[in-house]
């Protein structure tokens, strides 16, 4: 391998990155985990055929398969890794595996038949000793390896999101910029940890933020950007700024000029009201024949039909409607949750059940809005076998809508209304409103982050206008409310 150092920090390095430099593809591991499998490869020499550049890849994936999908809950720590698509890189995976468990770089927990939940593994510091103060950096290496790299980039460049989202994967180029330096000044703390601190008996919080926060950083600076789009599952265009960590956004520009985002309020509520009100709307209605069984959907659609057109129903809706439209669906919402308060350190606690580790958390809130929005997702999202203590009093309030919720949900999986809403809104932002001013405006910088539309601030007023028409055109008059955030913070507007 060849070497390419990074500017020299006066802290300890303990995160590497590699790639190739004529595919532009860089991978992220920490350089405590690089030295360790250094010294084990002198001591306890690999099997014919290994390749280091493979074996890092394979060691990345702790890393960066969080990082992409850092609202996902890993059990433990433990990524869940599919066999099928470690073969697709290397046909010898499972000797890389089995020496990373026999050198004790990794752990692992075993396929679980009846989650279906593939074998999961870990970093295993408990056998990779370090102490003290860590802060993280990074070195570079180049990979001479070409048939990983096609691999590799086969795999993430060739998706649905450049044949469906052009005008949106386009502006992920050159000039987006990361101030580096000022970023690790700014959040030095968050790139920090004491490792006597730390215990290795389950994964620490502290460390994955730590890499979450770097990983997100380095890719950009380094210009690795990554796009994803599947239409079988949320729909949603998944990009470096989409995973990103939103500390990171006030150190982010395009050419020089400050980003600024328009927000959907309530978006996901707004969504489920788009859905009540236009079930009838033909492409609402190609998007629920995608989703669900077509065979059922007639008997659905009269259901839903039958309930949405009574007058209790509409009663409870307008209410709704009326919280969800004006932006104020979050502060209504906790009158219905009486009695939560702050602690003496103004943050907000409440414990939630976790149907993946089917325990209850506590979890901590800096806002009662915020403590309201995973409010909103337990009462949206909770399955009917075993409701969420937040659906049962939403729905002595609100029956009926939550009748109309319970349609969707007595299908195949309760997870397909949660599909159903994203489908909906990757329809609206993806396939309409951002196309629509790609045409319009084809020199206009434009990314999304989900519910969320992004331009440079000279073309934000531009943009705003144009979207709130093209919302008017698309929900039949269901127009949401807006908010803009400037990524730099308003004063530098």
């Amino acid at each position: 391998m060849k070497y390419k150092y990074s500017k020299n920090s006066k802290y300890k390095t303990n995160v590497t990155s590699f790639y190739h430099e004529g595919f532009n593809w860089k991978v992220v591991v920490p350089t405590i985990i690089y030295n360790y499998l250094q010294e084990k490869i002198q001591e306890y020499p690999p099997f014919r055929g290994f390749n280091i550049d493979i074996a890092l890849y394979y060691l990345s994936l702790i890393i960066s398969i969080p990082a992409s999908y850092k609202d996902k809950v890993y059990l433990w720590g433990f990524v869940p890794l599919d066999s099928r698509e470690l073969k697709k890189k290397n046909y010898l995976y499972k000797q890389y595996f089995k020496y990373f468990l026999d050198i004790d770089i990794l752990e692992t927990v075993p396929y679980a038949t009846n989650s279906h939940r593939a074998t999961g593994y870990r970093y295993n510091f408990k056998a990779i000793k370090s102490e003290g103060m860590e802060c993280i950096d990074f070195m570079a290496f180049e990979i001479e390896d070409k048939k990983i790299n096609d691999k590799i980039l086969n795999e993430n460049i060739c998706n649905d999101s450049f044949v469906s989202c052009p005008h949106l994967c386009k502006w992920l180029n050159s000039g987006v910029h990361i101030d580096f330096d000022s970023l690790k000044s700014s959040l030095q703390s968050d790139f920090c940890y004491n490792k006597y601190s730390l215990t290795y008996q389950r994964f620490n919080p502290i460390m994955s933020k730590a890499y979450n926060y770097w990983f997100s950083a380095l890719m950009l600076q380094e210009h690795c950007f990554r796009t994803s789009r599947n239409p079988f599952t949320d729909n949603r265009l998944h990009t470096n700024f989409t995973n990103m960590p939103s500390k990171l956004r006030p150190f982010i520009s395009y050419k020089g000029e400050n980003i600024v985002s328009l927000d959907i309020k309530n978006s996901q509520p707004y969504f489920m009201i788009l859905l009540l009100e236009r079930f009838n709307n033909k492409r609402i209605r190609n998007i629920i024949s995608n989703i669900y069984n077509r065979s059922n959907m007639g008997i659905m659609l009269q259901k839903l039909k039958e309930t949405t057109s009574s007058k209790g129903f509409q009663e409870e809706f307008s209410i709704i409607k009326e919280w969800i439209l004006t932006g104020t669906f979050y502060e209504e919402l906790e009158h219905l949750f009486p009695g939560i308060e702050s602690d003496e350190d103004g943050n907000f606690r409440k414990y939630f059940y976790n149907v993946d580790k089917e325990i209850s958390e506590l979890k901590i809130y800096n806002s009662k809005r915020d403590l309201m929005k995973k409010v909103t997702l337990q009462i949206l999202y909770t399955p009917l076998t075993k409701p969420s203590k937040e659906y049962q009093v939403f729905k002595q309030y609100f029956p009926l809508l939550c009748s109309c919720i319970e349609i969707f949900k007595t299908q195949l999986s309760y997870k397909q209304f949660p599909q159903l809403l994203q489908h909906i809104e990757a329809d609206c932002i993806l396939n309409i409103v951002t196309v629509e001013l790609a045409k319009k405006y084809p020199d206009m910088p434009l990314w999304t982050i989900h519910d969320s539309i992004c331009t440079t601030l000279s073309w934000f007023k531009t943009m705003k206008e144009t979207v709130q028409g093209l919302f008017l055109s698309y929900s039949g008059g269901v127009i949401p409310s807006f908010k803009k955030e400037y990524w730099a913070g308003e004063k530098y507007c």
